[in-house]
């Protein structure tokens, strides 16, 4: 009898030591990665706001293992603070002159956060596992005129076989960091 419960809680042990961990992702702080194009006159900008419009700003993927979702990843950051400090330093690096009130430059800047998606594909193969989307609409007024555009970062790689969340956080890092440069060089054009 006793051997009957030290094989169930070994075989528990075992069971759950193995399961995934989905423990919340987060997103590192931007530390000035911006390499891109500068502007030469010092253009006068204002950011506005970011503003993440997803239906479920908690939800940014899921796991996916034989074809079927396992586990969904979430996320307790507030994307629009983290994605606006970053875009700010983004744009300071590339010589943009930041102002505070709209009314000191006509160039106006607000940003909508329209999806964040991972899935890791929990695969035994050597092929990319680990796929990531960020899209982002940008609107820039320029006196009367506006202009909107959207940006969309999407990459994919391999990564070791994971266990828990914590390891698609640098992936979802790298997404956030290209898809800030990409908008900030096309500003600076």
């Amino acid at each position: 009898m006793k051997q009957g419960y030290l094989l169930a809680l070994v075989t528990m042990m075992v069971m759950t030591g193995c399961a995934y961990k989905n423990e919340a992702i987060e997103l590192s702080s931007y530390k000035g990665q911006y390499v891109g194009r500068t502007t030469q006159d010092k253009t006068p900008i204002a950011l506005i706001s970011v503003t993440d419009v997803r239906p479920n700003p908690m939800y940014v993927g899921y796991v996916v293992s034989d074809n079927v979702a396992t586990a969904k990843l979430y996320s307790y950051v507030n994307f629009a603070d983290r994605y606006k400090e970053a875009l700010n330093r983004a744009l300071q690096a590339a010589r943009f002159t930041m102002v505070q009130k709209p009314s000191d430059t006509t160039t106006l800047l607000t940003v909508a956060i329209k999806e964040i998606h991972l899935t890791y594909n929990d695969t035994k193969k050597l092929d990319e596992n680990l796929h990531g989307k960020v899209v982002v609409e940008v609107t820039v007024k320029k006196g009367e005129k506006s202009l909107i555009r959207t940006f969309t970062q999407e990459q994919g790689k391999w990564i070791k076989p994971s266990y828990t969340s914590k390891d698609i956080e640098p992936f979802l890092d790298t997404l956030f960091v290209d898809n800030i440069n990409q908008i900030v060089t096309k500003l600076a054009e």
